[in-house]
Formats: C-alpha cells, structure tokens, sequence
C-alpha cells in the first residue's frame, strides 16, 4: 500500500477540521459545512482522482494486518466523536442560531455520526472485546445498539434474500426501504436476541437482555449530554434533547441510505428451501472511487466484506466481476432521493447483472479468484 492511501484514510479528520474551523470561525453563523464537505467536495475529488482498483498483496498483507495505524485510526474516531458531542451541546446553547442554521447543524452532526456507525461496524466485526465495546459505545451515540446485534447474527446470514430487511428490493424506493430496515432490523434483532436468552435459559426481563440495554442506554446517555448543559447554563437544557434525537436519526437513515445502495434489487439463488448459495462478489454493489473510499474505510469494497466479515478495512479487495456503481455513495445516496432517476440508472444494471449473474463461466471465474 502506497503512503498516499495509507495516510488517505486520515481524510475523515479533514472533515471534523472543516466542520469544527469554520463553525468555530463564523462564531455558529455558518453550520452546513460537513453537508458541503460529503455531497459536494468528496464526489468533486472522486471525479479528479478516479478509481482505485489495485488490492494489497501477499506480500503486503501480513504486515498490514499487524500495522496499528489502522487501528489507531478507528479507535482515535470513538473518542473524538464522543468529545465532538460534548462540545455541540456547548455549541447549541452558546450560539444563537436561526432554524437554518440549526438544522445544518443538526445534519452536519448528524452526518459525521453516520460515518461513526461505519467506524462501529468495523469494530463490531471483530473478536476482540475491547473493539466490541468500542462498537456499542459509538451505537449508543446514535440510538441504534441493536445494530450489533441484528447486522452481525441476522444480515451477514440473510443478506440478498427475503428474510432480509436491510436488503432492498427491485423497484423499491428508498423511502419505502426506510421503514422496512428500520423496523424489520429492530424486530429481527428484538428475536434473535430472545432467541439466545431461550438458549442461555435466561429470562427476557433481565440484564442479560441486550435489547433492553440497547434502548436504555442512548436515553441515558442522551439524558447525560442534557444534564450537562443544565449544569452550564442553570436551567434545564430543553434544546439538547431534539439535537442529540435529531443527529442520531439523520445517522439512522444514512446508514439506511448506505444499506439500500449496497444491495439493491440482488439476490441469491435459493438452492434448497430456506437454504441460499453462499454469498460471494456478485451479491453486493461495489464502488471503486478513491476519496469516498478512504473517507468510509473502504466501505464500498462490499462484496469482499460480506465474504470475509472479520477482514479488516485496509486488507478489503476489489473484484472485477463484483456489480459496480457509477458513482462513490455520496453522489448514489443523492441519487436514490430521486426515486425516478436511481431507477432510469439502477435498474438496467440490476437487469444486466441478473443476466450475467449465474452464467457458468463467470461463476467458476468467480469461486477461483474468490478462493
């Protein structure tokens, strides 16, 4: 891995530099920039930097499994948005703002804590206790604990089947989706859990339930950040309540965003009833843009992700054969807002991925290179 893209993968801290320098500079005036800074520079630099199709190799894996930049990187990320929302409940009662430019505010936040989900994600991938930890930790930020629960035990089994809320369908608008990921997740989540407790013979009312702590937890931390601000300014701090539930939806939804992207309109074959082929590069949409790449951790390598769930961000392959968008997942997320246009684009690439989805030749092509 070249030093460019290795130090690439600092580029989130652009973002806060941008976001916290000019909110700071302009005095809380101007409060869109982290808005300007993922839907308008980062597919700018998308477009003048191109794609990125090289993987790591053999010879550099190993080292790069052990680098621990790249951990560093991630962890740092929990604790600076931890510090980042302390300091926008400072913000929002120091500061008066017109409605404008409170909900930039709010989406702004909103927005850098979609990326911490995508932080959490990469952590709750892992074995490692403290990285599981740190995972729960940012998903309490965003009120969506019960996403470690149901994306690691229910989505990474069902992905690009009908059991699967997260995966959207052909002809589905992503408002649609919104609500069945949002609510099947949580149910999904709320049964996989009971049937663990069932299996631990634990009762459902009881600490060993990590659905309850999943709901109590952002409400305390949530009640934490207003009583902080109540000890600021001497009063009770009505004002961080809709801001902390209101960046925590705007995270919701473009985590939501980037589910319906990734998996629109594929699924696999069913072999046997109730029983699928194993996932492999043609189950998910992949993007190949160099700066949202590094800015997501190389989120959008997906296919190899949902292969190997444990693969750490910077070891994470590009498949040829893998179906490719257009654009990064900032540009595709404006997209799908405007259900007519993702469809006139999406859908004769859905429909040319179904034709050369299970040709005989390019699935053996696929299971060698995938080995």
């Amino acid at each position: 891995m070249n030093p460019f893209k290795k130090f690439g993968f600092l580029s989130i801290y652009l973002m806060i530099l941008l976001s916290n320098g000019v909110f700071l500079l302009t005095h809380g005036q101007f409060t869109w920039t982290t808005v300007v800074f993922a839907y308008g520079l980062v597919p700018l630099v998308d477009a003048l930097l191109g794609k990125d199709k090289n993987n790591v190799s053999k010879e550099d894996f190993e080292r790069l499994m052990n680098d621990r930049f790249f951990d560093t990187v991630v962890y740092s990320l929990v604790y600076v948005h931890l510090f980042q929302l302390c300091l926008a409940v400072i913000a929002i009662l120091t500061y008066e703002m017109t409605l404008f430019q409170w909900i930039g505010y709010v989406l702004s936040l909103g927005i850098f804590s979609g990326t911490m989900i995508n932080v959490a994600h990469e952590l709750g991938h892992r074995s490692s206790k403290v990285a599981q930890f740190h995972a729960k930790l940012t998903l309490m930020t965003v009120c969506y604990v019960h996403f470690f629960i149901e994306h690691n035990r229910g989505h990474h089994v069902w992905v690009a089947t009908p059991q699967d809320p997260a995966t959207a369908r052909k002809g589905q608008s992503i408002y649609a989706f919104w609500w069945q990921s949002i609510t099947g997740s949580f149910l999904s989540a709320l049964a996989i859990e009971k049937r663990l407790l069932e299996r631990n013979k634990a009762p459902f009312w009881s600490a060993k339930n990590n659905m309850i702590w999943a709901v109590v937890l952002p409400l305390v931390f949530g009640g934490a950040l207003t009583a902080l601000g109540s000890l600021m300014i001497g009063r009770f701090a009505w004002e961080v309540l809709p801001f902390f539930f209101g960046q925590s939806t705007v995270a919701i939804l473009l985590l939501e965003s980037v589910n319906y992207i990734e998996h629109y309109g594929i699924m696999r074959r069913e072999i046997a009833p109730g029983k699928y082929e194993r996932v492999n590069p043609l189950h998910s949409w992949n993007a190949n843009h160099l700066f949202s790449n590094l800015v997501l951790f190389q989120l959008q390598r997906h296919s190899d992700h949902h292969a190997y769930a444990s693969r750490p961000y910077q070891v994470l392959r590009h498949f040829d054969e893998s179906p490719q968008l257009p654009f990064g997942y900032p540009l595709m997320i404006l997209m799908a807002t405007v259900p007519p246009l993702w469809f006139s684009v999406m859908d004769k690439r859905l429909e040319q991925w179904q034709t050369n989805a299970y040709d005989a030749q390019h699935i053996s092509q696929i299971q060698r290179e995938f080995a």
